[in-house]
């Protein structure tokens, strides 16, 4: 057990700066992309026998993220108003399957679809940050935190705390910005407003 609490203290590793009061941590940012279209010719006649057709799965709706108000029905609070907490939650993609042609020239009954995908450019990366420590992580840091990120568009409730709808719009918000998240990161505080 002793050894499993070093290991992810280690993977944790936040480095006090002696001059800045802040500390380091390896943080996160995501693969580059690149948006290419790609053409399917979907078949829109009633008989495939002897079509060259395939069924090809594609993609009408990207997955998104949105953050949602939830009612916590074990809530005892006299005002019920109290009871609503933010969840940010996860929307999968939504798809069809369709016949599409391997080669439109065999006939004239297809309709052209055209399709938005992301191409990996590079991959993930972790670089190492300067962020907020633990023990500067105060209600009044996370308050102005949670004001910047409702002036950005995120409904946030302004109550100080570092809850999971908090934590998730920070994240939500940074990878946003194209920037390193899993911490609370200077340069987030600076996009943020925050000073």
């Amino acid at each position: 057990m002793k050894g499993v609490f070093i290991l992810l203290l280690c993977s944790y590793s936040l480095l006090v700066h002696s001059q800045s009061k802040n500390c380091t941590s390896l943080c996160k940012i995501d693969p580059i992309k690149e948006e290419k279209i790609i053409k399917h010719y979907i078949y829109t006649g009633a008989d495939t026998t002897g079509m060259n057709v395939k069924l090809t799965k594609i993609l009408v709706a990207p997955e998104r993220t949105v953050q949602v108000k939830k009612f916590d029905k074990n809530c005892n609070k006299p005002n019920f108003e109290d009871c609503y907490f933010y969840k940010i939650e996860t929307i999968p993609p939504v798809t069809m399957n369709l016949y599409t042609l391997i080669d439109p020239s065999v006939t004239s009954q297809y309709e052209v679809r055209e399709e938005k995908v992301d191409v990996i450019i590079s991959d993930m990366t972790e670089v190492e940050k300067e962020v907020i420590c633990p023990a500067n992580k105060t209600k009044t840091l996370i308050l102005k935190i949670q004001k910047g990120l409702k002036d950005n568009g995120y409904d946030l409730p302004e109550n100080g705390l570092m809850d999971e709808a908090t934590t998730l719009a920070i994240e939500d918000f940074q990878r946003s910005q194209h920037i390193a998240y899993g911490e609370i990161t200077l340069e987030t505080l600076t996009l943020l407003g925050v000073n």
